[in-house]
């Protein structure tokens, strides 16, 4: 079964030689039946001819015998007459039926060119992009840029803010230090004129920490 399908398979992949082949074949089986059929009448009638030609002569004979025994003059019986057989020529081919058929010529080419005609389509033209696909790339590329312009603003207003933010923390940070100041120079005397007592040497530690500046700023 594999073997018939591969047969096919070269058979419909050579399908215009294979064509070709058979029609030349049946071309010059087609001239050669012609030619036997052309040359048989001839062999049967030339010998119908020379057993017609023999026939006359001797009824012709045949007609003189009788005459001249009528007349009483009757000539000597002749020997019968020699028929020669005459050998038929060899007949001469004719060069129209024996002539081979032309590979590539008459209804052959027309049929060969139609075979290539049909196996070798004619190429067609790319197609052209069509608008709506154009106009769609312009819209897509349109959007991408107005989300690439809106990113731009985010990112610019967050730089903004951060710098607000920084600005706002700066002015708490030099206030702070600021008050902090003004509470150490205008505490200074008492406070160190106080440092001698522990305990008010411990209230100005923890003032310190209360007053002065936070340990994430340190």
């Amino acid at each position: 079964m594999k073997i018939f399908a591969n047969i096919v398979e070269w058979l419909l992949d050579r399908l215009p030689v294979v064509i070709f082949v058979v029609i030349f074949i049946v071309q010059v089986v087609r001239s050669m039946m012609r030619t036997r059929q052309e040359e048989q009448p001839a062999d049967k009638a030339k010998p119908n001819v020379l057993e017609e030609e023999r026939r006359i002569k001797e009824i012709q004979e045949q007609v003189r015998r009788r005459i001249a025994e009528r007349r009483g003059d009757a000539p000597p019986a002749e020997p019968p007459p020699i028929v020669r057989r005459e050998t038929a020529p060899a007949p001469v081919p004719s060069p129209e039926t024996t002539q081979m058929p032309e590979p590539f010529g008459g209804p052959l080419r027309r049929v060969l060119e139609e075979i290539e005609r049909q196996t070798k389509p004619e190429p067609t033209p790319p197609p052209l992009p069509p608008r709506t696909v154009m106009v769609e790339n312009r819209a897509a590329e349109w959007e991408r840029q107005q989300e690439l312009a809106e990113e731009m603003r985010a990112i610019e207003e967050a730089r903004a803010a951060a710098k607000r933010r920084q600005a706002r923390a700066a002015e708490a940070w030099a206030g702070e230090i600021g008050s902090e100041a003004k509470v150490q120079t205008a505490g200074d005397t008492p406070v160190l004129g106080d440092w001698r007592n522990p305990q008010d040497l411990r209230r100005a530690v923890v003032l310190r920490e209360v007053l002065g500046t936070p340990v994430g700023l340190r």
